[in-house]
């Protein structure tokens, strides 16, 4: 019913707006007929009802739809819009003089109207006070108000278009982000691969699995707005499991994951971008012994991302934060999550943390498979643990 109604008012077909317009005018129509009613006397109102259909269309009805639609269908769009006011003015007094005209050849050829009101048929300046009423009273209002509600649907119009255009622009610059992340993502896992290729290591058919993987939810499920959290924390054991096997026993990487994530819902390639970043600007650029602590905690509304990892004392180095892929995910939280999620990045001398925290998406999923689903505390990595 609701969006019945909303059709009728915002709808732009062309059926549409001529029923608008004659519902409105109708309404009129029947309040100049209740409103004239009170001017007869109520013992001979029922000898009336032609005189006041005839008057209340004639003087009440027709003129006020001449006034109406001439100033908003002709003197707004061709004078006020292009600042004519004169002419404007010009088109208003013509209008009305003719509206005047109009009035008192209809009274002065009929006399209906002026039977109607009794005395005023001695009284010609009460008579021509009533006309002029009518005229600078009734017929401004009806154009006002016409011309208001036409403004205010123009508005809500422009308003809806203005939000579509937005979703638009964000949809586009958030294809525009991932498109920067997927080369990115693919040329950092290619690159270790290759390494193992060179080296004829036997781990190098289990990384192109997981590569395997990893390129299969890209391409299938990144697609989509939001994704199962269980196949985003999957990408990232894939990717850490690649890394981990390449930096062997100087990498001491823990991974924990806490909660019942199997039913929620995140956007696509959020949280791979810090993982990337520690390898790349941590592991990578340092010797010796180092570390990487990750713990993510999922409850039923929010999930938290907790990463911190060694890195090279080094002032330059803090120049991470502005990276291409953490710019990316700080653009993509705001377009999709505003208001609903907290991002902390620090860098000191020695180490650099994330912190992320952000609404979840609930996913239906049936009983029965709701039985299947586990509440757990997961260990992912422990010190020292190979594949």
């Amino acid at each position: 019913m609701l969006s019945k109604i909303y059709n009728l008012i915002f709808s732009g077909k062309r059926s549409t707006r001529i029923k608008r317009h004659v519902i409105f005018w109708s309404f009129f129509y029947v309040y100049q007929v209740i409103r004239l009613s009170f001017l007869y006397p109520f013992n001979h109102l029922h000898d009336s009802v032609a005189p006041i259909l005839i008057s209340s269309l004639a003087i009440g009805f027709l003129q006020n739809v001449f006034l109406t639609y001439l100033v908003v269908y002709y003197l707004i769009p061709q004078f006020i819009s292009k600042k004519k006011y004169f002419l404007f003015a010009t088109g208003i007094l013509v209008a009305f003089i003719i509206m005047f005209g109009w009035n008192i050849l209809y009274i002065r050829i009929n006399k209906i109207f002026i039977h109607a009101i009794g005395s005023t048929k001695q009284n010609p300046y009460i008579f021509l006070r009533g006309v002029i009423i009518r005229l600078v009273g009734n017929a401004p209002l009806v154009c006002a108000l016409f011309v208001s509600l036409k403004a205010l649907k123009n508005w809500h119009l422009r308003e809806l278009e203005n939000e579509q255009l937005t979703r638009e622009k964000a949809n586009a610059e958030l294809q525009l982000l991932k498109a920067q992340i997927h080369p990115h993502f693919l040329f950092n896992t290619l690159n270790n691969i290759y390494s193992f290729a060179l080296a004829k290591s036997p781990l190098a058919a289990d990384l192109v699995q997981k590569l395997s993987d990893m390129l299969s939810y890209m391409i299938t499920d990144c697609n989509r707005l939001t994704v199962p959290v269980e196949k985003e924390i999957q990408l990232i054991k894939d990717y850490i499991g690649l890394e981990r096997v390449r930096y062997g026993e100087r990498l001491d990487i823990q991974m924990y994951v806490n909660g019942d994530y199997q039913n929620s819902m995140i956007v696509p390639l959020l949280m791979i971008p810090f993982v990337e970043n520690c390898f790349k600007h941590g592991a990578s650029m340092m010797r010796g012994k180092q570390w990487m602590h990750l713990v993510i905690s999922v409850n039923e509304y929010e999930l938290d991302f907790n990463l911190s990892n060694s890195k090279p004392a080094q002032p330059n180095v803090i120049k991470n934060k502005n990276g291409i892929g953490l710019l990316n995910v700080q653009k993509r939280l705001d377009l999709l999550y505003p208001g609903r999620h907290e991002l902390n990045i620090n860098s000191t001398e020695n180490t650099f943390s994330v912190y992320l925290k952000v609404a979840l998406e609930k996913q239906f999923i049936p009983v029965t498979e709701k039985q299947t689903l586990l509440s757990h505390k997961e260990i992912i990595f422990k010190p020292n643990i190979h594949y």
